[in-house]
Formats: C-alpha cells, sequence, structure tokens
C-alpha cells in the first residue's frame, strides 16, 4: 500500500469512503496525510522495526494510519478495540509498541492501559482532545507532506490464540524494500477475484479483522476504492453496494444470513455492478451459499486459510455447486495434508487435522517461520475427497467460531467461575443458524444461592468482552468430569447439539 503510486496520476481519485456519512478521502489526500504521519513518528523516535498499534473503529483516519506506517518500515498490529482494559494492556504491554492509535471513545482505557510501561509510546486521537494524547490534527500540523528519508515496507502483526487461547503476535517478516517494491498480496487470489484499480470494495467488518485489514491494503494498492461501513448492518449493506456502485464484496457468513432474512430484500434491489463477493472467516453454510448463489447468481466465492498467512484454498461459484460444503483447493505455493495424529496423510474421505505446507517460496511469511515445523495447522478437523477439495467439519480443542470470531471456552469458564455463587462452568459452542455457533455455559450453583441467567452473562460482559459472554446459560446439579478431573466436554457438545438442532 503506497498511496503515491496511484496519486501521481490519480491524485483526485477516491481510496476511501466512511458508507454511512459519505466521508471521502482522496488519493492525494491520502499520500500527504500519511507523510505526515509518517515524519512524525519519526519525529518522536518511532524507528523501522518498531510498532504502531491502531485501537479505534472504522473511521477515515484508519486507512491514513495504515499508509503511515506501511510506508515507515514499522509493524502495524490492529486490536480488537472491543476487548476490556485489562485484555488491551496485556496486548500493548506485549507488543511495546512506540506509537498508538485510538478515538476519544477509546482513549482513557488506552492511557491507562500504558501508564507502567517505559518507555511510555505516543498515542495520538484521531477525532478529539483527551488527556496524554495528541490529536491527530496537532501530530499533523507542521510535519512535512514529503516522504520521509528512509522509506521502507512495513508489516502487519496480528495477535491470534491459535489453539490455546493464549494471544500470540504473528509477525509478517519485514522485507527490507521500499514501499514501490512492495510484492503483490496473495496473488493468486487477488486475481481470481479480479481486484484491480476498477474495483469498489465493500468492507463491511471491523478494520480489526484479518481478512478487511489485508483486502483493504489490496485494493488500495491497486489503486482501487474501499467503501468502508461505521458498522455492519444487513439493509445498509445492500443500500451501499447500489449507492456506491460496489463491484467487490466482502463477508463473513453471519452477514450473509443476516441479509437473507430480510423480508423487503428483494425491494432494495441488486446492483449490476456488484459483480464479486467473497467470504471468509468460518465455512459458510452449503445451505447459505446456495441460497446466495440463487438470489446474487454465481459471484460468490469462498476462501479459507489461518490469519497468520500459512495458506489458502478457494472454491469458485461454480465449483461450489459441484462441492456443497467444501471450502476449495489450495492456492498458490501451497499444499493441503489433512493427517492423524502421527502426521501421516490419511486417505480421502478420512477426518483428520488439515495442514498447510508451503511448496515454494512464499513473499508474505512470519517473522519465526524459518525455525517453526513444515506443517502447519490451526486446530480445524476436516477431510479432502477424491479431487482435493477440502471440507472442514469441526475444531481441535472445542474452540467456538460464532460470527466468524474465535472465542475460547477456558477464558470465558474462568470469568464464570469468578462469580461467588457458581461452583463449576463448562463453556461449549452449540449450532445456531445465524452465527454458526454461539456460546453456551452450562453451570452449577452453589448449594443454596440463587442466580440467573442474565446476572451471570452481565457477570461476564464486565469481565471480557461482550461477543465472548454467553448467549444462553442452563443451570445444572452435576456436570460430567472424566477420571481425570476434566470436564467431559464431549459428552457436553453431543447432549446440547442434538437438543439445539432438534
Amino acid at each position: 500500500m503506497y498511496p503515491p503510486a496511484t496519486a501521481r496520476d490519480r491524485p483526485d481519485a477516491i481510496a476511501y469512503v466512511m458508507a454511512g456519512s459519505g466521508r471521502r478521502l482522496t488519493y492525494g489526500r491520502l499520500d500527504e496525510q500519511s507523510n505526515r504521519l509518517a515524519n512524525y513518528w519519526r519525529s518522536v523516535g518511532a524507528a523501522p522495526g518498531d510498532s504502531v498499534i491502531l485501537v479505534m473503529e472504522n473511521s477515515l483516519a484508519w486507512p491514513v494510519a495504515v499508509a503511515a506506517g506501511m510506508r515507515s518500515g514499522l509493524y502495524v498490529t490492529p486490536i480488537n478495540w472491543h476487548l476490556k482494559p485489562a485484555e488491551l494492556a496485556a496486548l500493548i504491554a506485549d507488543d511495546s509498541p512506540a506509537a498508538i492509535v485510538t478515538s476519544v471513545a477509546l482513549a482513557p482505557n488506552i492511557v491507562a492501559a500504558v501508564d507502567s510501561l517505559e518507555p511510555r509510546p505516543v498515542i495520538v486521537c484521531v477525532d478529539g482532545d483527551v488527556a496524554g494524547c495528541i490529536t491527530l490534527d496537532d501530530a499533523l500540523a507542521g510535519q512535512s507532506a514529503e516522504p520521509i528519508d528512509d522509506e521502507l515496507l512495513g508489516a502487519r502483526v496480528l495477535y491470534s490464540s491459535g489453539t490455546t487461547g493464549r494471544p500470540k503476535r504473528f509477525a509478517q517478516k519485514l522485507l527490507g524494500v521500499h514501499p514501490a517494491d512492495a510484492p503483490r498480496r496473495h496473488s493468486e487470489l487477488v486475481d481470481r477475484l479480479g481486484v484491480d484499480s476498477s474495483t469498489v470494495l465493500l468492507s463491511p467488518a471491523p478494520n480489526y479483522h484479518a481478512a478487511p485489514f489485508t483486502f483493504a491494503l489490496i485494493t488500495l494498492s491497486a489503486g482501487g476504492t474501499v467503501v468502508c461501513m461505521e458498522r455492519f448492518d444487513a439493509r445498509d449493506s445492500l443500500a451501499a453496494i447500489v449507492e456506491y456502485g460496489v463491484t467487490h464484496s466482502q463477508w463473513v457468513p453471519t452477514m450473509l444470513v443476516r441479509m437473507l432474512r430480510l423480508s423487503d430484500r428483494e425491494q432494495i434491489g441488486l446492483s449490476p455492478t456488484h459483480r464479486v463477493a467473497f467470504t471468509s472467516g468460518a465455512p459458510c453454510p452449503a445451505h447459505v451459499k446456495t441460497d446466495v448463489l440463487d438470489w446474487w447468481g454465481p459471484i460468490l466465492h469462498e476462501y479459507y486459510g489461518a490469519s497468520e498467512g500459512y495458506g489458502h484454498t478457494y472454491i469458485s461459484p461454480n465449483e461450489a455447486r459441484i462441492h456443497p460444503g467444501s471450502v476449495g483447493r489450495p492456492l498458490g505455493a501451497t499444499r493441503v495434508r489433512v493427517v492423524d495424529a502421527d502426521g501421516a496423510d490419511v486417505p480421502a474421505g478420512t477426518e483428520g487435522t488439515v495442514c498447510f505446507q508451503a511448496s515454494g517460496a512464499q513473499s508474505y511469511r512470519n517473522a519465526d517461520d524459518e525455525q517453526a515445523q513444515p506443517l502447519k495447522q490451526m486446530g480445524d478437523i476436516g477431510y479432502l475427497d477424491e479431487d482435493g477439495y477440502l471440507y472442514l467439519v469441526g475444531r481441535r480443542g472445542f474452540m467456538i467460531i460464532s460470527g466468524g470470531v474465535n472465542i475460547y471456552p477456558d477464558e470465558v469458564e474462568s470469568a464464570l467461575l469468578a462469580h461467588p455463587a457458581v461452583a463449576d462452568a463448562a463453556v461449549i459452542g452449540v449450532p445456531d443458524p445465524e452465527f454458526g455457533e454461539t456460546v453456551k455455559a452450562v453451570v452449577r450453583r452453589q448449594p443454596g444461592v440463587a442466580l440467573g441467567e442474565r446476572e451471570l452473562i452481565d457477570h461476564v460482559r464486565n469481565r471480557l468482552a461482550h461477543f465472548k459472554a454467553p448467549r444462553s446459560v442452563e443451570f445444572t446439579d452435576d456436570l460430567p468430569r472424566l477420571p481425570t478431573g476434566k470436564l467431559d466436554k464431549r459428552s457436553l457438545v453431543s447432549r446440547f447439539t442434538r437438543r439445539e438442532t432438534s
């Protein structure tokens, strides 16, 4: 993402639009502001290899901050702004940023989180004045609009909990090249989706998610336009496609379900410009994909892969009709293997652990990939058919995927057990037609103590981000445990899955 590549020839071309407000950012303005911010960061000591954390809602400041980092040799680290102060503080301490970009609504939590850090990072507030921060306007004022002398390509950092629930930092390797010489990202997938300078991408998800972050970079690198929604709304999404002449759109399955459920969706109409839609983040149920293909026509693509960048699979709209439920075949210099507990490949149609294995050089890779095992896996269980198409059947470790977001039962159970009226607790995912899975808590109360579902859900929400809290609670006098003392979650999952689907 190097704004001058487009700004030189098309300075008035629109780089970014906020769908709700209609506020716009041209490539010329993006180039100027990202230069000024890059110069500011250099002035406060942020050097190549340092990190800048982004903790803010979707806004017009987002591409400016990303572009400034990507042309300064910085690690750009987006963080989920829904996290509670203690969760934010832990990630900030682990990342040790030189700078943080945030908003008025979130700044007090950020200021509190960095109080004990040495050196203390500068905090830039994009939409107002907060004690302990500098406003974005003040940071840019007086700074040169010319590029810094040592422009270098930056890299993305994502925090992923893998299969453990403990946040782990995945930093792409700094390539040591000028931003203008950046390799293409996910080149084969981009070619399949046809992203180019004519692309108008609707991005309805939070920018801190891996896929929206990456595809905004890809679209802006190509000289296209990103139409960013302040927040997802099913009806507003369809209206934005029409209003802004969207050509490409990116979804998680939950969003597709919500749009399908709109009683008046046919009245909004389809845009003739909308030629490519793609979904990722969680497997898209076959019936949902079929319904969308019947509604929109053969434009819905799907890809599957790890946020850590281990590899991807892809399936086209036509292939999805022939191989319903599949997430496709591998792309690029990667192969997919399904292995048993000993790491041996299993026959077609046999379930095992899904792994990616690099079969050639990769332009973008994690900094520690050279020391890692050749087989990379994320805890997914699946199988390959005779034609090499991958099907996913579940997650190892009972991790829950709700609306495309990973939720780890151990963390939620710890929050539940912190309530004085809870004697024992288990957290599982149960099927949900909209979210794929939702969080369910099974709880044993302390003897003689009154405790209601709403009180317990609110208790968890006060300690964790709201999306991690249970949607439902079932009280029981007995939680099944194995002879080892561990919760028998398999029996719980089996029991409640049968109940929810019956």
